[in-house]
């Protein structure tokens, strides 16, 4: 049988090139700031398994508080990926290991006890770190279910030693660690496994992490947060395509903002923007939840309304037309007012339409809107000349 001091120093070292490994991962992805708290939960770690092969002298009861103060950094790191919240951190934790820390005191004098308390930890701790993950939105289930099943797994071994000392005569007078070796070396070579396990997912979800994020910039615009053209065409095609194959309507609102060159001539560019960025938080509190929202170019927005008639897209255009021109814009010493023009397409259902030919109707009525003296809504009718507009592609 293995000796558990070796598996110790084992799996410290382990431990330290993993955390080296996510420390190096840490410095070249600083965006990412669960990775920081991965890699202190792997170094608190390694203080408590040294701590533990300096046993005696140093009391048993104290490497396993740092020990098991290690998983809640490693619970929090995931709590960090799923929300990029990082407020009360410390206070936490201080509570966390104070309230542990007495427990573990006053089971000093039990290996028994000691050893179910800090593998009942474990198991919670495990629980809650797979349910942050789950809780995690636009996750590869796939990655999920890898990190569920290595948890999963850590918590299964604990729970068995849990058992074990609860129930097994053999156990139950344990006073250290080389009477229960059978269990106890299992444990570490299972923790070996683990922390090479936890290290490789850690860079997984940072990789993926990464990836969202620059998926996520590619499709927006660095202005108004909202879609831009090419997020608008990848979409628009699942939605005019839905619409085909249910019957279903969709209308197009395409939106320019009146007489915007001289809000900038007047004001400066940055109150321009101030305008650009207001006005897209006008059509996201005027929108839906399916409803596609992209800043189509400059001062112009489009907006498409899946599941939406004609005559229901006129009231939803009238409402945001109506709104905005009470709007006041505060910036610095300015206060600026601004309206829109509207024109509004509908999609025909017995034609094969592409975004293309429903911007180009739409842009035909806002042509109207703003020949007719701004400030208006107009849809599209046959009798409208064409107005010329650029291309989507």
């Amino acid at each position: 049988m293995l000796d558990i001091n070796t598996l110790m120093v084992v799996l410290a070292v382990t431990t330290i090139v993993s955390v080296s490994g996510l420390l190096a991962a840490s410095i070249l992805n600083r965006q990412v700031r669960a990775i920081r708290y991965w890699a202190s939960g792997l170094a608190i770690f390694i203080v408590g398994l040294m701590l533990q092969v300096s046993s005696p002298p140093v009391p048993l009861w104290i490497s396993a508080v740092v020990i098991t103060q290690a998983y809640f950094v490693l619970w929090w790191g995931t709590r960090c990926y799923r929300n990029t919240e990082e407020r009360g951190f410390l206070a936490l934790m201080l509570c966390l290991l104070v309230a542990q820390g007495l427990v573990f005191f006053l089971l000093r004098d039990s290996l028994r006890f000691s050893i179910m308390f800090h593998s009942a930890i474990v198991v919670v701790v495990s629980a809650m770190t797979v349910i942050e993950l789950w809780r995690v939105p636009l996750l590869q289930r796939a990655v999920f279910w890898v990190w569920a099943v290595i948890w999963t797994l850590h918590a299964l071994l604990y729970l068995r030693r849990f058992d074990l000392y609860l129930r097994d005569e053999a156990y139950i007078n344990a006073t250290d660690f080389q009477m229960a070796v059978s269990v106890e070396s299992l444990n570490y070579l299972e923790g070996i496994a683990f922390i090479y396990g936890f290290s490789l997912m850690c860079v997984v979800l940072t990789t993926a992490s990464l990836q969202d994020a620059l998926r996520y910039q590619a499709n927006r615009d660095p202005l108004t947060n909202l879609f831009n053209r090419r997020a608008l065409e990848e979409t628009a095609i699942k939605v005019l395509g839905l619409s085909r194959r249910n019957g279903r309507p969709v209308a197009l609102l395409l939106m320019d903002l009146d007489r915007f060159k001289t809000i900038n001539d007047q004001h400066g560019h940055k109150t321009g923007d101030q305008v650009l960025i207001a006005f897209a938080e006008h059509l996201n509190d005027h929108s839906r939840v399916p409803d596609l929202i992209c800043r189509f170019g400059g001062e112009e927005f489009l907006v498409l309304l899946p599941e939406t008639s004609l005559s229901e897209a006129q009231g939803i255009a009238e409402r945001i037309r109506t709104s905005w021109q009470k709007k006041t814009i505060s910036v610095e010493n300015a206060a600026v007012k601004a309206t829109v023009s509207i024109g509004i397409a509908e999609l025909k259902q017995h034609e094969e339409e592409s975004l293309f030919d429903l911007v180009e109707r739409a842009d035909q009525a806002l042509y109207q809107a703003k020949d007719q003296g701004r400030n208006r809504i107009k849809s599209w009718s046959h009798d409208y000349r064409l107005a010329r507009v650029d291309g989507l592609y």
